[in-house]
């Protein structure tokens, strides 16, 4: 097998592992508690520069929220789910710039990603009041007060994600590293007699 088909295989376990964990989560009402922003972190410094580093994210969520739309009825729900998008590309980006995989940068980075998240969809919440419909009403005024209390109303949400930010993206990037040493100690060992 070489490189390219390996980086695919990996790239798609990567993409199952995220559409599977934000399933759970969901269907355990644990909202916003998934793999998704630890695995937006990762392809952005692990795939640097590579189209799956953006694409394998953005699978991952579209897939998702076509399961919870057969499921649920509402995987598909306005102007803020751009945010979200949105976030996780920017999340890549952040990634990318990470230029040594240690604990403190991982840390630093998914708490990073963490806050960049909880911003941009919780403007993206208050936003959406702009584009109401019969089916979605605005939830918060739309004025500073209604903006900040959108903030306030998600913080109870950002708990989730700040955990599962930094335990998935330990577990990605610590994975990661085990993996790179392992290759690294059999490519460098001598072939047996």
């Amino acid at each position: 097998m070489n490189n390219s088909q390996k980086t695919f295989l990996f790239a798609t376990a990567l993409v199952v592992f995220a559409i599977v964990t934000r399933i759970i989560s969901i269907e355990n009402a644990w909202f916003n508690f998934a793999s998704l922003g630890a695995i937006s972190l990762f392809s952005g410094v692990v795939f640097k520069n590579k189209p799956y580093a953006i694409l394998l994210p953005l699978v991952a969520f579209l897939v998702s929220d076509i399961y919870v739309e057969i499921t649920k009825g509402y995987g598909f729900y306005g102007v803020s789910q751009y945010f979200v998008y949105g976030s996780m590309l920017l999340i890549v980006l952040l990634g990318s710039l990470m230029k040594r995989i240690n604990a403190v940068n991982v840390l630093g980075f998914s708490l990073a990603g963490s806050v960049l998240f909880f911003l941009l969809t919780n403007f993206g919440t208050w936003f959406a009041g702009y584009f109401t419909t019969p089916e979605m009403p605005a939830l918060y005024p739309m004025n500073f007060s209604g903006l900040m209390t959108c903030m306030e109303m998600g913080i109870p949400f950002y708990r989730n994600t700040l955990i599962s930010d930094v335990l998935f993206s330990g577990v990605l990037f610590g994975a990661y590293a085990l993996f790179s040493a392992a290759y690294k100690t059999k490519a460098v060992a001598p072939a047996a007699n």
